[in-house]
């Protein structure tokens, strides 16, 4: 069910942050008990006294002490928004609020406001004769913080969240989505120009790490996933054990007795909202600072108690950490240097505890579970390179037609809900994809020893302020950004394979390159029509729904048309290289109509696949290597302006339709 709620990317709404394990005691205040609204009058007597103060000579000590209560109040105010955050959530997704949609509404308009005229005061400072006290009280970081507050951030992105949940809720099509797009990127790239050196060498190591490491990384976990479902790792049965989802997630007591009192502090608080709705999708944890705890909202009928785990590592890390409003104004409460990595490592550590979760279910779970994470940081990692394709002055010159085909060729026609962050919290697939490198790595010392990990785990959860590349050091692994990162991750990778299944990517590859690939591939042969001429019969072979053919196949028939190409094969790099424009030069094994039967499907190097584009990547993924041959879905290379032509399907008559340009 698609759901309309209010959403915003400077308040840090959604818990992606890591939390030092503080030592003050959590605030134990009942949720019921807590507003939703601003105290208006006292921040406007504040702010009246405030300003009145700062236009006095020898004044100070005054205006440090109004300072210090709009401080106090700031965070105030961002807890009452991040609750109507909460109470929104509940709404949307069919869940009891003792709250209506037009208060929670007109609650979150007034914190935006109130969160303004804060602002603006604080910048107020910098205009005033106390400028260069105050300059020398914050530091230089802080100084320019304050220089480069928006005053209109809040409202923009809320206008840009509101018009993207809108959209969803009427059903609109690709291409009013891409409109939408294409305002956020410009509204985000308004400052590319200001980029520094660092900032230009970090977007080159995200790239290279995307590209030469994460990615293909992907397709090496494939391996596993099907040598394991062939095997029937992830046979499920029908039902899961009956249970109360909050009551069942009480075994992380088991875990760590840190764990347990997080545990008791948010049953005993009423801090987690959900439900087994199993048409909604939410996990969400939104952390409440100045309480010291946060607050967890799902609605997942899937896997309820899975999700409850991955909330409450975000639960947990926000525990005892209570946070002063002006470290709330500043983001100095929180990090994204290793954004999920309590949630994720949370989830790795607690399949040792499926067997009372999920019973007869347990083993499959535990498999789909490390499979699934493994892979999405090769997924994350793919979102990732898309964003960074489009955001940039050249993808803004493109048609919002134009902009929805490319993104329905890569995620399908729902590609705006897959691409959620692009709209709601730009650059951030990359954190994800980051630290599930470096979750890797702590579950893999977790396996050799459970209480080493285990510390390694909250030693990862308590870190506040630093760069991935810190944290990373400071945890002793290997970064994601290291030259031998790919041969890295595959080592560990192995590693945690052998030890728990009894199986390496040798063993997954054989069984994959012979004869099983995403469950089953059929030789099959395809008619194909170019502008209306006489079809010819290709050997071709399906594969999940989808017919694959050999790109030479494709560049005999388009030899001599406007879309016309050449394929090269380098052997070294297992890359296939298209040279748009150039007549294709047959090496005589192009255009052989007998089908033959499956020999090996799969890809023998995690490279095999990668497609080429006048020697750029083009990062297509619709491809298997079959027989020996490199094999790919027609329509997508259509789709994803690979080659220049239309494809269609003449049902009545099994022809597959290719229009191009004479």
């Amino acid at each position: 069910m698609k759901k309309k709620f209010i959403s915003m990317l400077l308040s840090a709404a959604m818990f992606t942050a890591a939390y030092i394990p503080a030592f003050a005691a959590a605030s134990d205040i009942p949720y019921e008990d807590r507003p939703l609204t601003v105290d208006t009058a006292a921040i406007d007597e504040t702010l009246e006294t405030f300003y009145e103060d700062l236009e006095k000579a020898d004044n100070l000590d005054k205006v440090f002490e109004d300072y210090n209560l709009l401080m106090e109040q700031y965070g105030g105010v961002n807890d009452a928004w991040l609750i109507n955050y909460m109470e929104t959530d509940k709404l949307n997704y069919g869940m009891e609020s003792k709250y209506t949609a037009e208060e929670i509404s007109g609650n979150y308009d007034e914190a935006v406001l109130y969160n303004e005229k804060i602002s603006a005061a604080v910048m107020s400072i910098l205009d005033s004769r106390y400028a260069e006290d105050f300059k020398e009280y914050w530091g230089e970081d802080r100084t320019a913080a304050v220089e480069s507050i928006n005053l209109q951030s809040a409202g923009a992105y809320k206008d840009f969240y509101d018009r993207y949940y809108d959209l969803i809720e009427i059903d609109a099509d690709g291409a009013e989505f891409a409109a939408l797009l294409k305002e956020v990127i410009t509204y985000n790239s308004a400052d590319e120009e200001q980029m520094t050196e660092e900032d230009e060498a970090y977007s080159e190591s995200v790239y290279n790490y995307c590209k030469d490491v994460a990615m293909p990384y992907y397709y090496y976990m494939n391996k596993y996933i099907n040598y394991g479902t062939h095997h029937g790792l992830t046979d499920i049965s029908a039902d899961f054990p009956q249970t109360d989802a909050l009551e069942a997630l009480s075994f992380v007591g088991g875990i760590d007795s840190r764990l347990q009192a997080a545990y008791e502090y948010m049953v005993r608080n009423g801090l987690c909202f959900y439900d087994g709705n199993i048409n909604n999708y939410l996990g969400t944890t939104y952390s409440l600072r100045t309480y010291g705890d946060a607050g967890v909202v799902v609605s997942c009928g899937s896997d309820l108690i899975g999700t409850l785990i991955h909330e409450f590592g975000h639960f947990q890390c926000a525990y005892g950490v209570e946070s002063t409003g002006e470290e709330m104004f500043f983001g100095d409460a929180y990090s994204e240097s290793l954004v999920e990595y309590d949630s994720q490592g949370l989830e790795l550590i607690a399949t040792d505890y499926y067997d009372e979760i999920y019973g007869e279910n347990a083993d499959a779970m535990k498999f789909i579970r490390i499979v699934t994470l493994f892979r999405d940081l090769g997924y994350t990692a793919n979102l990732t390179a898309t964003e960074m394709s489009l955001y940039n002055a050249e993808a803004l010159s493109e048609s919002d037609e134009e902009i929805d085909e490319y993104l329905s060729g890569l995620f399908g026609d729902d590609w705006y809900v897959y691409c959620s962050q692009y709209f709601t919290n730009p650059g951030g697939y990359i954190k994800y994809s980051l630290t599930m490198f470096d979750v890797i790595q702590m579950y893999d010392l977790y396996l050799q020893d459970k209480d080493a990990g285990l510390e390694k785990y909250f030693e990862g959860c308590s870190y506040v302020g630093d760069t991935y590349e810190e944290a990373t050091k400071k945890l002793g692994f290997v970064s994601a950004f290291d030259e031998n990162a790919a041969e890295y991750l595959n080592e560990i990778t192995d590693n945690i394979f052998e030890s728990e299944y009894g199986i390496d990517y040798e063993t997954a590859l054989d069984y994959f390159e012979n004869g099983t690939y995403l469950g089953q591939v059929y030789p099959t042969e395809q008619r194909v029509s170019v502008n209306g001429g006489e079809p010819q019969t290709l050997c071709a072979y399906s594969s999940g729904g989808y017919n694959y053919i050999r790109i030479r196949d494709l560049a005999a028939l388009l030899s001599g048309t406007s879309a016309q190409f050449d394929v090269e094969y380098d052997e070294e790099s297992y890359t296939v290289n298209i040279i748009s424009g150039k007549p294709y030069t047959s090496d005589g094994t192009e255009m052989i109509s007998e089908v033959a039967a499956v020999e090996t499907a799969g890809m023998k190097a995690s490279g095999t696949a990668s497609l080429l584009l006048d020697g750029e990547d083009t990062y297509f993924t619709q491809a298997i290597f079959l027989n020996g041959w490199n094999c790919y879905r027609l329509r997508g290379l259509a789709e994803n302006g690979i080659i220049d032509m239309d494809v269609d399907y003449d049902e009545e008559n099994d022809v597959v339709l290719i229009s191009v340009n004479n």
